[in-house]
């Protein structure tokens, strides 16, 4: 009996630990879930497809299931602290993406050639 007692504190304490050693954490890792986010701001911003129709292109894209993006937003709910740097995340993210526009002026433009109908003096 004196055993069996010992062995139920030993179990106990194992179950314990091995409980708070399994942090929470989102399905989808960071990196993954911040360029999912962008590709959908993108496709909202760029395409006449309905939501969830992007929602399914984008996640075929990067491979990911319905289940664990959803299992990802959940994570973020459960916390809403971690939306924030979330969002500053994908921005910093969608700044380093787009494409630099480009000014035009004078010195930027090709020179012009010399036609081939004209003929060379």
């Amino acid at each position: 009996m004196k055993y069996g007692s010992i062995f139920l504190i030993f179990l106990a304490i194992v179950i314990s630990s091995w409980l708070q050693s399994c942090k929470k954490s989102s399905a989808i890792d960071e990196k993954k879930i911040i360029k999912i986010y962008a590709d959908m701001i993108f496709m909202q911003d760029t395409s006449s497809l309905s939501q969830l129709t992007i929602k399914e292109k984008v996640l075929e894209k990067f491979n990911v299931s319905e289940n664990d993006y959803d299992n990802t937003i959940k994570f973020y709910n459960d916390d809403p602290e971690k939306w924030q740097p979330f969002f500053d995340s994908v921005i910093v993210y969608i700044e380093r993406i787009k494409p630099i526009p480009r000014k035009i002026d004078g010195k930027s433009l090709p020179e012009q050639s010399v036609s081939v109908d004209k003929k060379n003096p």
